[in-house]
């Protein structure tokens, strides 16, 4: 089996490949060029969710300037 080498289209589908990948290595089943083409792509995967997850934090916090003092505020809206 030759694993996928394309781009998630989201970050659920990626944690849920992410999954397969884990169940798939776990099992001892796949040969050792298989096990390494699936690590390869397992840490594509995880470099995709943590970006996903920076872009979002981003998105979600703004430093805001209070009374001189930076604070993080809820992000309410894109201008």
């Amino acid at each position: 089996m030759t694993p996928a080498k394309k781009q998630p289209k989201d970050f659920e589908s990626a944690i849920s490949r992410l999954e397969q990948i884990t169940e798939l290595m776990e099992s001892g089943e796949s040969s050792l060029e298989e096990s390494i083409a699936l690590y390869s792509e397992g840490i594509e995967l995880a470099q995709f969710c943590n970006k996903q997850l920076s872009d979002t934090e981003k998105k979600i916090k703004m430093i805001a300037e209070e009374n001189g003092v930076f604070k993080e505020v809820p992000f309410e809206g894109e201008e």
